[in-house]
This record gives C-alpha cells, structure tokens and sequence, in this order.
C-alpha cells in the first residue's frame, strides 16, 4: 500500500501519510479497534466457557448463539430505513450504547431468560453497527480510497480482535489473582468459575462504552442533496427482489460463519484438549491473520478485480477448511485455521464495496440491510444446528461442511456479478 508525502506547515518535517486517511477516517478507525477488543475479541474467547461454567449444554449453548441472528433477520430492513432518516452516525451511536446495556444483562443476571434476552439484543445492535459501517465508510473519503479504507478497516478491527483474543484468555487468571476468596469454587479450576468469566465480560462491556466516545466527534454524513425520496428509480419502489438476488453471496457467508466462530474455542479446547489461555492465543493468531491478508486487497484489486479476487481466496478458504477436518495434530489444525479465516476474511471489506458500486448511493443503506438480513438468516441456521451437530457428528463433520460453503460462496459472487459493471450517475440534461 503506498504512501504519500505531505508538507505539514512552516517548519515541519515532510511526514508519510497513508491514502485516503484523515482526522474523520482516524476517529472511525479507533471507534472500531475499542469495539472489537470488548465486543469480539475477549467475548469470542470467553463467551462460551461462560455458559459451559453456568452448566449449559452445547444445544442450549448453539441456540443462546442463534439468537442475536434472530433479532438481526427481525430489525435488518427497518434499521437500513431508520438509517436514512437520521444519518449512519446516530444509529451507530445509539446500538453501540445499546451493545453495552446488553453485556450488563449478560453478567448481572444470568438466568437462561435473561442471556436469551441479552443475546436477542446484542444481535439487535450489533445488527445495527454493521448496516451503518459500509455506508459510512463510503462517505468518509474520495471513491478511489475506498479499497483503502476498507482495508484500513478491516486491519485496525482484526488486529483489535487479536489483542482482545489474547487479553480474554489471560482475564480470567487476572481475576483469579486480584479475588482469590470468590474464584474458589469445589472440582473446578478457578479461572473456570462463573465469577472469574462475568468480571472478564464485565471488562469487555466498558471497552464497549468508552468505544462510543470516538463517535460522538465523528461528523454525521447524509445522502447527497442529488438523491431525491427515499431512492432515485424511475419506477419509485425500492427493487427488494433484485437486491436479494445480489446480496445472495452473504447467505453462504452467514452460515459458514455461524458454523464456526461462535464455537472456536470449543472445538480446540474438546479437539486438542488444550487450556483457555492457550486457546486465547491460538484465536489471536486467526485475527491476526484476517487483519493482515486483506491489506493486499487494493493490489489484488488492480490485478485481478473484486470478483475474480473473491473467487480465489474464498476458494482457497475452501481448502483450507477441508484440512482442518482431518488435521491430526495442534500445529497443523493451527495452520489450517489461520489460512481458512484469514483468506475467508477476504470476503467481507472486498464484497461490500463491489456491491456498493453497483447500485446508485440512495440505495446504499437498504443493500447494507438487505446484506446483513442474508447474513443473519444464514448465521441463524448454522448456529440453531451446530450445537445439535457437535453432538451428534462432531467437528470434522462440520468444518467439512463449511469447506463447501465457502466453494459455494466463491462460485456465486462469480456468477453473480462477473459482467456487473459499477453504477454511473446519468449524466444531467443539458438545455438545448
């Protein structure tokens, strides 16, 4: 990626900027890196051994993970809606807030109703961060940054992720040390009690809040004055059908997702037999990975194109996947792992500028919903079955299942947008 050189004013150095990075992208960037350390990183690591320490089973555990894609499928549509109304920013705002009160629910009152209910609205609101991140980033710089900033995007979240993987799955031995009297629990270890896991979510619930101070210095962007009513087509109705034809890719991507990251850190702990520490760090490696393979994004970009660069690194997740169903050892199921999600990763800040570009900007916020819904129905599936599936097949079975998806994914966003040229605004009528 390259970099210019920028004169600073009297007396300062020549000082190397990066592409399309600005004060606006730079508050954007650290909002996501706050959000990701609480929201996915030490969740993802800590989540699920929380409620194995409550006593849940993998069934009740896979539907507690189905039921943020529940309330995602439910609002997807009327937050795209909300969102063109009052401005990306606000709704991003308020769900961020609202990420926060969920996560007091989840450690304050854990009875099975109200982490059904927490759950419900972290989908809800993270529903809602997601549908805004596209549009706004869009809006942040010129068109011929956007590949940057997507993957400005993709490395700060990633990268935030990994940090927060690794703090996940010290937290609970910090805990241990600072309440030695409340971590004492009969036949089970001390960072495995459910004390030592609702003070480490607890954590990850004020990284949420502080996460939301960046936003409130962060310009509010609206739909170009251009863009008259709700969208600009001649027919004056929003094409639901079409845009579901093209969003139709994150389905697979949904449920491929929602087979696996919720359950990462059960399948090394049950596969490998390995501790929540060393599980923190190998989850760290996979982020780390997925904020790095993306940075070649805008060469890839140049090179091969959006659809042709998603056909092969999605392919080669494919594969990868395929070798973590049979890998015999921890280094090789390490190996496999971080090559799968890493060249899966590809997907998500390369998709979403190619769909962009197809349509005009007025319809940018209902295709950043009518993407998650697909998303979420396809994370909904995955996650209702997955428990059902550990038991019942284990995770060979179901890794191989996501090696298709992911072949699957590749060979639609090939057919579905190979000879999809970008949207061009018509040009206005001159007066003769």
């Amino acid at each position: 990626m390259a970099t210019k050189l920028r004169w600073r004013g009297p007396g300062a150095a020549w000082r190397p900027t990066l592409p399309g990075l600005s004060h606006q992208v730079t508050l954007f960037l650290a909002y996501n890196a706050l959000l990701h350390i609480g929201l996915i990183g030490i969740s993802d690591a800590l989540l699920n051994f929380y409620f194995v320490s409550l006593g849940y089973s993998p069934q009740t555990i896979g539907l507690l993970q189905s039921l943020p894609r529940v309330s995602g499928f439910l609002s997807s549509v009327p937050i795209g809606l909300l969102a063109n109304r009052v401005g990306v920013r606000r709704v991003t705002l308020w769900a961020t807030v609202g990420l926060t009160a969920s996560y007091v629910l989840l450690v304050a009152w854990p009875t099975l109703a109200m982490l059904g209910f927490s759950r419900f609205l972290v989908g809800l609101f993270y529903g809602a961060v997601q549908i805004g991140m596209a549009p706004l980033m869009v809006t942040l710089v010129r068109a011929e940054h956007q590949a940057h900033i997507f993957a400005y995007h993709n490395l700060v979240s990633m990268g935030a992720t990994a940090i927060g993987s690794v703090t996940g799955g010290f937290l609970p031995l910090l805990v241990v040390a600072l309440f030695p009297q409340a971590t004492r629990v009969a036949g089970v270890a001390p960072e495995q009690t459910p004390f030592a896991y609702r003070v480490a979510l607890s954590v990850a619930a004020g990284l949420i809040l502080v996460s939301a101070l960046p936003l409130l210095r962060l310009a509010e962007t609206h739909r170009s004055p251009a863009v008259h009513g709700l969208f600009s087509t001649t027919s004056g109705r929003i094409p639901w059908r079409w845009l579901t034809w093209l969003t139709l890719p994150l389905l697979l991507f949904g449920f491929t997702g929602g087979l696996t990251f919720p359950f990462y850190n059960l399948f090394f702990r049950t596969t490998f037999n390995v501790s929540d520490k060393t599980v923190g760090t190998i989850l760290s490696l996979g982020w780390v990975g997925m904020a790095l393979l993306p940075l070649a994004n805008p060469l890839w970009d140049r090179h091969w194109g959006r659809v042709r660069t998603l056909g092969i690194t999605m392919s080669v997740a494919g594969l990868a996947f395929a070798g973590l169903s049979v890998a015999p050892t921890l280094a090789i199921g390490v190996g496999c792992y971080v090559v799968a999600i890493s060249f899966r990763n590809v997907m998500q800040p390369v998709f979403q500028p190619l769909l962009l570009d197809t349509l005009p900007p007025d319809l940018h916020n209902i295709a950043s919903s009518m993407g998650m819904l697909q998303w979420n129905v396809g994370w909904f599936a995955a996650t209702a079955v997955s428990g059902f599936w550990q038991t019942a097949y284990g995770f060979g079975m179901i890794m191989r299942v996501v090696a298709l998806g992911a072949l699957l994914t590749a060979a639609s966003v090939v057919w579905l947008f190979h000879d999809r040229p970008p949207y061009r605004a018509p040009m206005p009528e001159t007066p003769t």
